[in-house]
């Protein structure tokens, strides 16, 4: 994973809107038999984006050690364009909602070079107590960072991703096949 020089946030500090913390290569284990990125792979990036988000809250080793941490418990992504091996990821991450327990990411994993938007990666995270295995409240400080990063994201238009839900649409009945 490359960190790219991120530092945690500090009171008073202005949040970038999105937040553009972290790039990378398609690596050569992420491509597939038709020689693109594998819907996994996508996955991959946006979670080590993740990580590197975590780091700039201050969700840290030592936040951990104590007991704390973020669980994702829900996912939805959008392949919108192919990726090959060696091509440069650009991903960065808006907020888009928070509350005591819970913070609502979107990811948008772009083209290094050309800027296209190749998946959009939309996420709740829930924030747990890992030695009582229940969710809890985050704490203060990590609070504190993503409550400015709620500031500086909450006037940002909200992607046309979010919020999807999966289905068939028909058009009629009639264009259903028979048994």
């Amino acid at each position: 994973m490359q960190l790219h020089g991120v530092r945690r946030w500090s009171p008073g500090e202005i949040v970038p809107a999105p937040l553009d913390l972290y790039r990378t290569v398609v690596a050569a284990e992420w491509v597939d038999y038709n020689r693109h990125m594998t819907e996994a792979a996508y996955l991959t990036a946006a979670g080590w984006a993740t990580d590197v988000l975590f780091q700039y809250i201050g969700d840290d080793d030592a936040y951990r050690a104590a007991g704390h941490s973020f669980y994702t418990v829900e996912t939805h992504i959008h392949y919108l364009r192919e990726a090959s091996e060696g091509e440069p990821l650009r991903i960065t991450t808006q907020l888009l909602g928070l509350d005591t327990k819970r913070v609502h990411l979107h990811h948008e994993i772009l083209h290094g070079a050309s800027g296209a938007l190749l998946c959009a990666v939309e996420q709740m995270l829930v924030h747990v107590n890992m030695s009582a295995g229940r969710s809890t409240a985050i704490l203060p400080d990590v609070f504190a960072a993503l409550s400015a990063m709620m500031a500086a994201h909450g006037s940002l238009a909200v992607p046309q991703q979010v919020g999807n839900v999966m289905s068939i649409r028909s058009k009629s009945r009639a264009s259903q096949p028979a048994d």
